[in-house]
């Protein structure tokens, strides 16, 4: 509810921004209306571009669709049904043949232009942050950690590294997805980088390691212990983090002998 809470404030936000700089013809508007406008459609918007991006995030997730194709199609998708709202609206809420017609691809831009720089924006604030698996599965900060202390074999070359910067090494401790984004963990520090989970795992042929949970991969040489408690099992990496493993893994990993 608090992310809910930040997300709708962030957009009203937006929405008065436009409302007072009245783009696409409105500053003509009055001033009460004009904001009115702005503020009551980009939160339309925001309703009905919701689901559609969690679908899109799904899809990039569970298919060979490519993040920025899926999100570009959910913006898509979301501002024809907005466009139309807005056609009814702007016509006195009535049914026009201009917006309806040959005003319509016009206006339709319009409303996915504002509502992919929307997206971008939403993008940027809250990159990092993955909503769908912050409650159930707590995972505990870093610890302070001396790497001289850890063994360091000899990585593959895997396509994967090269996306990391210099100064992080190849010493690879786990990947976490967060939202659209994937976090690299090594023992020298961690990395975001814009791609899914499913394509970083790839890229990590010759490197051993496992999907844990859904939203993390862990290499197998970096596991320093395995905390129990109840019937959930998190590892606790070489970096100090903790991983969770799924109850729909945990099987897997056993017959593998990680647990």
């Amino acid at each position: 509810m608090r992310q809910l809470a930040i997300e709708i404030f962030i957009i009203a936000a937006i929405g008065l921004v436009l409302g007072l700089l009245g783009p696409f013809g409105t500053y003509e508007m009055p001033p009460a209306l004009r904001l009115a406008y702005w503020v009551g459609f980009i939160l339309i918007g925001y309703a009905l571009y919701r689901p559609v991006y969690v679908v899109a995030l799904w899809l990039s997730e569970e298919t060979p669709v490519p993040l920025w194709a899926a999100l570009l199609i959910a913006a898509a998708l979301a501002a024809l049904p907005l466009t139309l709202l807005i056609a009814y609206a702007i016509a006195g809420f009535a049914i026009d043949d201009h917006y309806y017609g040959p005003g319509f691809p016009l206006l339709y831009l319009q409303v996915f232009g504002i509502g992919l720089g929307v997206q971008i924006i939403m993008g940027t604030l809250f990159a990092g942050r993955d909503e769908s698996d912050a409650a159930p599965e707590a995972v505990a900060a870093p610890k302070p950690l001396d790497v001289r202390d850890i063994a360091m074999p000899e990585r593959p070359d895997a396509p994967f590294f090269k996306r990391l910067p210099p100064e992080l090494g190849d010493h690879l401790v786990c990947l976490e997805m967060q939202d659209h984004y994937v976090k690299a963990h090594t023992l020298a520090g961690s990395e975001m980088l814009l791609m899914r989970l499913r394509d970083a795992m790839a890229e990590l042929d010759g490197v051993e390691g496992m999907q844990v949970h859904r939203s993390w991969w862990v290499a197998r040489d970096q596991v320093r212990a395995i905390r129990r408690e109840g019937r959930a099992i998190k590892l606790e990496l070489a970096n100090g983090l903790l991983a969770p493993v799924a109850r729909s893994r945990q099987e897997k990993l056993r017959a593998e002998g990680w647990l």
